[in-house]
């Protein structure tokens, strides 16, 4: 915003003020009559002609410098009106999808058709809550077909308390185009489509419709609920689960390029089918490991990622969470507290603990270490006897071998899945499950 001209003509008035005549003017102008000079104040004149500029120079400095104040003020007021989040965060998404040419490769749904499919978003059409934002029912046209739409949540305008929330979201919403457009397993959780609008970002996926692990294992263990709690899952199924959730693992890190880690696998994030086999969703925070990028280093296969660690807590990797360095053994970490869930059917975090056992992965290695895994293995595992001990210890022997402190001693998730494997060779076939 240029200063205008009136504050301009008024500098430039207060500047020819602070300097001396021109010598022509000062030639034909009468002399002043004579006055007595005292020594002392010889160059008097030189001096007061000096300050005079300086001061000058100095008032029209403090004018400037107010009036970029209040131009930057105001240009801020200005951009706090109240559709400025969620309109900026649909602009730069759209911009992004356009710019990696994703716009191409998955159906762009409007906000008309999603509403509609969702029924205006009824809240008794909702799944779940998420970090970023609300899952709901959908039936999307033609036939009715069934979808899971999560609506993120864009604030309406930048807060005070939390400046970045807008931009957080909105990569969040690009983060889940980018990397599930790219990705096809059967255990992991399909994007559809999408919706980039001002009223709203919108993701549209698989629709899982038997809950979460999490709900599986946990609802017995006091949340209150209208329907019944599901029945405890068995251990071949929880087996299975494990196996088919390493398989997606295996697959993000070791079968494509470049690698992907998801960097919240927790069992709200493992959706179950109607057959009970488990399927991985919710990339909002995962990371590409790419070597172009400029904080990729490392030697090998292994690729190191310096960011501000994110996650779940009771799941976050405590070496990633003390170096910055995100690798794909920090999804292994996570995935081993997973597998602590199905053996002892107990949250990753639960307060109501002693303090040394409030984090899960901590308090069963201790019983690990001492040779009680038997207190803390589910009880419905334990009820279906003997035949079933030794591979649950094999399990829980991976699971500490998983959340090791140093990301070293970890397994791999390719080494993990053929552990597994290898665990669920020891229980006798059974028609129709499979693990992966």
């Amino acid at each position: 915003m240029p200063p205008p001209p009136l504050l301009l003509a008024a500098a430039a008035a207060v500047a020819a003020a602070a300097l001396p005549p021109p010598a022509a003017a000062r030639r034909h102008a009468s002399p002043p009559p004579p006055q007595p000079q005292h020594p002392d104040k010889a160059g008097g004149g030189g001096n007061s002609v000096l300050t005079t500029a300086l001061v000058a120079a100095a008032v029209l400095l403090v004018v400037l410098l107010l009036y970029l104040c209040v131009a930057i003020a105001v240009r801020r007021y200005r951009g706090r009106g109240p559709a400025a989040g969620p309109t900026n965060a649909a602009a730069r998404a759209a911009a992004f999808l356009r710019r990696h040419g994703l716009h191409q490769h998955r159906p762009s749904f409007t906000y008309e058709q999603l509403r509609a499919a969702t029924a205006g978003f009824d809240p008794s059409r909702k799944l779940g809550d998420g970090g970023f934002g609300t899952v709901f029912l959908a039936y999307l046209p033609p036939g009715g077909r069934p979808a899971a739409v999560k609506r993120l949540h864009v604030p309406p305008s930048p807060s005070p308390s939390f400046p970045s929330a807008s931009a957080t979201i909105t990569k969040s919403f690009c983060n889940e185009v980018l990397i599930l457009s790219a990705l096809r397993h059967p255990h992991l959780v399909r994007l559809h489509g999408f919706c980039a609008d001002p009223r709203a970002l919108l993701l549209v996926y698989d629709f899982v419709p038997n809950g979460t692990l999490s709900h599986h294992l946990h609802s017995r263990c006091g949340v209150t609920a209208a329907a019944p709690p599901p029945p405890p899952l068995p251990w071949r199924t929880r087996l299975a689960m494990a196996v088919q959730i390493a398989s997606a693992l295996e697959y993000l890190h070791f079968g494509v390029k470049p690698a992907v880690v998801h960097r919240d696998v927790t069992s709200s994030n493992i959706f179950v089918e109607a057959d009970m086999r488990a399927r991985l969703g919710d990339f909002g925070l995962s990371r590409l490991l790419s070597p172009p990028d400029a904080c990729a280093t490392g030697t090998g296969r292994e690729l190191v990622c310096c960011t501000a660690p994110q996650g779940t807590p009771g799941y976050l990797d405590p070496d990633y969470h003390r170096s910055f360095q995100l690798t794909e053994k920090s999804d292994v970490y996570s995935f081993g507290v997973v597998v602590l869930e199905l053996v002892t059917g107990l949250r990753p975090v639960d307060v109501g603990r002693e303090r040394r056992d409030v984090t899960l992965a901590d308090w069963v290695v201790a019983k690990i270490q001492v040779g009680e895994l038997r207190e803390v293995v589910d009880q419905p595992v334990l009820g279906e006897g003997a035949g079933v001990m030794a591979s649950v210890e094999a399990v829980a022997e991976l699971a500490f071998r998983c959340v090791a402190p140093d990301k070293d001693d970890r397994p791999d998730a390719r080494e993990a899945l053929a552990e597994l494997r290898r665990i669920q060779g020891m229980l006798p076939e059974v028609s129709g499950l499979k693990g992966s």
